[in-house]
């Protein structure tokens, strides 16, 4: 700990676009590492999935090749019978029990971060989940010209909709403000991640203070900034006790996790120059496949925990340093590609794409451009969802159903 809050911080506080000018190849390779983070998590998250909820003696003992492939033939999901008692009744929506409680309160609309806010009140200060982390990487992009402070402010402002908790609060400021650095160049060594992590802390307290005093909440808890090092500063992923069925979700194994994937491929680097920064692809041969599924076969909540190492590893790799047996059986890559262009359209990363125009997406409209379903469309969908997951897991209907198996398919009906 000591070591980090006495590291020596490069050049990170610089914003604006100028940097990309400063050699040929910059720009090229800032647009691979926007593809990069964001596929990175994609995959982090899709191949996550495998191990989602395991123990990480039941993810080994599943694939003791310690191998994964999306093109065909993928690897077959094994062991993944207990994913349906998690969901049950209804379709999966992958919304967990923070957000889920948030955003269908009845006042959430009026105001989200007072709704979160009461949450996280209401349950003693406890929670601390993952799910803002999850999806605050995109911001590190988006504020790609922005100063360092309005980063953090950005991603403060992002998490507290929905978690509240200082914990989730840093974290998510700590990955977008990497995913910035990685992006423009300043964080090229481990020593670089030890300098930003107190510059990110210290300005979190901060916010925290002045949230308590405005608000009135001046009983509220602050860090703790000994565990907050304590998870950041592990050598194995076995300290962070991933799969522990009690505590899996808790951000800081999902941040411990990702910074740790980050530090390990940093040390397989000696660090770039901007001359340097276009060979991401010659540095890092099978980093990102080895360090992800290393983390992926410690089970717990996998795919969250791939997700943001993910991001961090795919902005500092970039999209061509990929493994290719996982990017290219990615499920809709081409729809992804095609945001990838829209979020460098809106970042002026590159001013040669068409402009983006989110009005004029009809991913952005209440429907999703796909029409409102009908109830009895949904039900349809429900029921054939239903009678495929009993397929697969080779459960006739002429058996007896028990417990969860049976309130599903009597829901079903």
């Amino acid at each position: 700990m000591e070591a980090a809050e006495n590291a020596t911080p490069r050049e990170i506080t610089a914003s604006g676009l100028d940097f990309l000018s400063l050699h040929p190849f910059v720009r090229q390779t800032v647009l691979d590492r926007i593809r990069g983070a964001v596929f990175g998590a994609a995959l982090g998250d899709a191949v996550g999935l495998y191990t989602e909820f395991l123990s990480r003696d039941m993810s080994l003992a599943a694939y003791p090749e310690g191998r994964f492939q999306l093109v065909y033939p993928a690897t077959e999901p094994k062991n993944d019978g207990h994913r349906g008692k998690n969901h049950l009744p209804g379709l999966p929506l992958g919304l967990g029990r923070t957000i889920g409680s948030i955003v269908t309160d009845r006042n959430y609309l009026n105001d989200p971060k007072a709704t979160a806010y009461n949450y996280w009140v209401k349950g003693k200060y406890h929670a601390a989940p993952n799910g803002s982390l999850m999806r605050a990487y995109p911001l590190g992009i988006l504020c790609l010209e922005k100063a360092v402070e309005i980063t953090f402010h950005t991603a403060a402002e992002y998490s507290v909709v929905t978690h509240a908790d200082p914990r989730c609060v840093v974290s998510c400021c700590l990955v977008t403000g990497l995913i910035r650095g990685l992006l423009r160049g300043q964080v090229f060594t481990e020593s670089d991640v030890d300098a930003f992590i107190p510059q990110c802390l210290s300005w979190v307290d901060q916010w925290i203070e002045e949230r308590s005093s405005k608000e009135g909440n001046v009983g509220d808890p602050r860090l703790d900034h000994e565990e907050f090092y304590r998870h950041l500063k592990v050598k194995r992923f076995d300290e962070l006790q991933l799969d522990d069925a009690m505590t899996m979700g808790y951000v800081y194994k999902t941040l411990g996790a990702a910074i740790l994937c980050l530090r390990l491929a940093l040390r397989h680097s000696s660090g770039s120059t901007t001359t340097e920064m276009s060979r991401s692809a010659a540095k890092f041969p099978n980093a990102f496949e080895n360090l992800l599924t290393t983390l992926i076969l410690q089970g717990g909540d996998a795919d969250t925990n791939a997700c943001v190492a993910g991001a961090l590893l795919g902005a500092l790799m970039g999209f061509n340093s990929l493994p290719s047996h996982w990017r290219d059986g990615l499920a809709h890559s081409q729809w992804l590609l095609n945001k990838c262009d829209a979020l460098i359209s809106v970042t002026k990363v590159n001013n040669e794409t068409l402009p983006y125009k989110g009005s004029e997406d009809p991913d952005t409209s209440l429907d999703g451009g796909k029409g409102v379903l009908t109830r009895e469309e949904l039900e349809a969908r429900e029921k054939a969802f239903v009678h495929a997951y009993m397929a697969r897991l080779h459960l006739g209907r002429d058996q007896p159903e028990k417990g969860w198996l049976k309130k599903l398919l009597k829901h079903a009906q």
